[in-house]
């Protein structure tokens, strides 16, 4: 703890500042419930950190089984995360609109303002979107999953707030 602390007064960051938090550089996304079809093992896949990524030089790397070592076929798990994308978006698209004074769940269809007088505003953040967006845009470009890019960039055009 002292050793951040004074890497950090080396560099005129305080200790307690949000340029001090760490942030991850590296976005993955946790794959629940992945399913092989060798062994019927069921695990939870982190798709850009899993310890059991194969990566031969030349190839495209491939996910393994923990249990029994076989290859996850790549087209399921396209198919998979296309499913994950999907939800993201429609969560966006129907997301609630809460005030951004007290957060309550804007009630009405007609009213501009919360009865505190308050600004309604979206759940989800269009900066938590485009980050998800993102990420899996760039596990899509990584593992070579063309069906996934598609539906990505397609999302980003339609969405003009989205700058990635």
């Amino acid at each position: 703890h002292k050793l951040k602390r004074d890497l950090l007064k080396l560099i005129g960051v305080g200790e307690f500042s949000d340029c001090a938090e760490f942030r991850d550089p590296c976005m993955s996304y946790v794959l629940p419930e992945v399913i092989c079809k060798t062994c019927n093992y069921c695990r939870d896949l982190d798709l850009c950190r899993d310890p059991y990524i194969a990566q031969d030089n030349a190839a495209v790397p491939v996910w393994k089984c923990s249990q029994c070592g076989h290859e996850y076929s790549k087209t399921n798990i396209e198919h998979l995360l296309i499913g994950a994308v999907q939800r993201k978006s429609m969560a966006y698209v129907l997301q609630d609109v809460a005030c951004s004074k007290c957060n309550t769940v804007k009630q009405d269809n007609l009213s501009k303002y919360c009865k505190c007088a308050g600004d309604y505003k979206g759940t989800i953040s269009v900066q938590g979107f485009t980050d998800s967006v993102r990420t899996f845009r760039n596990i899509a470009r990584h593992f070579q999953l063309p069906v996934l890019l598609e539906m990505v960039e397609w999302i980003q055009s339609m969405n003009p707030d989205i700058r990635i």
